[in-house]
């Protein structure tokens, strides 16, 4: 499995039309073949840095996903970002879930 992340950070003044954006890019991600899971996360102390986090079937889906037209949709919106975004690649061997009893 490949875990790809892309963190960013926005504007304040451009933050919902940046966030509508990258909505529908994860919308499109989820559905593309190959990706178990995507989703958004807002930082906690920063409320202009996000991160998108996917997981994919292996690192081929990953990389044609971020070739494609699809994602040059987040290309189009750096005008609205305050820093280049950052790609990250984290290729998991083994992954081991418990749930936690209570």
């Amino acid at each position: 499995m490949l875990v790809a992340s892309v963190s960013f950070r926005v504007q304040p003044h451009k933050r919902s039309e940046a966030l509508s954006a990258v909505d529908s890019l994860v919308q499109s991600m989820r559905t593309t073949a190959g990706c178990a899971r995507s989703r958004i996360l807002s930082d906690t102390e920063d409320a202009n840095a996000f991160l998108i986090a996917s997981e994919w079937a292996d690192s081929g889906a990953a990389e044609a996903f971020f070739e494609s037209r699809e994602f040059q949709i987040f290309r189009g919106i750096r005008i609205l970002l305050r820093d280049d975004p950052l790609i990250t690649f984290d290729d998991i061997r083994v992954r081991i879930a418990r749930l936690l009893r209570t």
